[in-house]
């Protein structure tokens, strides 16, 4: 029977925590800020926004804080939603300024959620900045002969003088630069098994979130917009073993299935997710 690739498992295995969870700094509490021009309205605008900031030290206070507004949830989100339309809102801004007003409890339940996640990124990475830093199989990569970090690979000199390609040429290139890095094999260990694939698919998840979630903590914008692409086009390769690798058990096809299954990304793929249920199919109905 075959096994597991012992040195793809040691390179993908997301590893121990080895680093403490404790936050060096507090984030300091926002402005109170006149805005509404109702007291309790922009009271309670403010603990959402106090809430909002995932911080330890001032989430059970917020909690108590939001007990003592007199105003309800509901007639705060609606003050605010006339206040900004007063003030040139569109019917949009309105809708997305007073996303979640209603329903306090759940940005306090979000927030403890948020706050374990970051501690999460200290424990692994001992500070959110170093959370994007290299880790060994982006390092191991970026040693290929292969390893493209050139946006506009393949372009042609019009289009670089155009400053733009259409979406089709953008399909073609990137099936072109994929044949070209072939999932970077000549420097990852392959994968031997289902369970490796899925092992590897799970590690670039988990680094996804980990640097999203370190974005979001340290204000960045999107938090963490996307991988590198050399990653996705390693993932290009690993979804093509889905659909040829065998599964070594009854067991296994089942785990898998149900991993891809569960899985969105897996799930939009047409042609190749039919393939890869109908590669697991077989020995499910063994």
């Amino acid at each position: 029977m075959r096994k597991d690739n012992t040195e793809h498992k040691a390179l993908f295995t997301i590893p121990t925590t080895a680093h403490g969870t404790t936050l060096a700094n507090t984030k300091p509490l926002p402005e109170q800020r006149k805005i509404t021009g109702h007291k309790q309205t922009d009271a309670y605008l403010w603990v959402l926004e106090v809430i909002r900031l995932n911080e330890p030290a001032h989430l059970d206070a917020a909690e108590a804080a939001l007990e003592k507004i007199k105003i309800s949830p509901k007639e705060a989100g609606e003050r605010y939603s006339s206040y900004l339309l007063a003030n040139g809102a569109d019917p949009f801004q309105v809708a997305f300024g007073t996303i979640g007003m209603d329903n306090p409890a759940r940005a306090i339940e979000a927030a403890r959620e948020n706050i374990k996640k970051a501690a999460s990124v200290r424990a692994q990475f001992g500070s959110y900045e170093t959370a994007f830093d290299d880790v060994e199989a982006e390092r191991v990569i970026k040693s290929s002969t292969k390893f493209i970090d050139d946006y506009l690979w393949g372009w042609t000199t019009e289009e670089l003088e155009a400053g733009h390609i259409g979406g089709g040429r953008m399909t073609e290139i990137d099936d072109q630069r994929r044949a070209y890095v072939d999932g970077y094999r000549d420097v990852l260990p392959e994968p031997h098994t289902l369970s490796d694939v899925v092992r590897e698919f799970v590690y670039w998840d988990w680094l996804y979130l980990m640097r999203h979630t370190a974005g979001m903590e340290l204000g960045y914008e999107y938090g963490y917009s996307e991988h590198h692409e050399s990653v996705y086009d390693r993932e290009h390769h690993l979804e093509k073993l889905l659909t040829a690798i065998k599964p070594t058990s009854r067991a296994e096809a089942q785990g898998v299935c149900r991993w891809v299954l569960e899985n969105e990304r897996l799930n939009d793929l047409g042609e190749v997710t039919n393939t890869i249920i109908l590669n697991l199919v077989g020995e499910c109905d063994q």
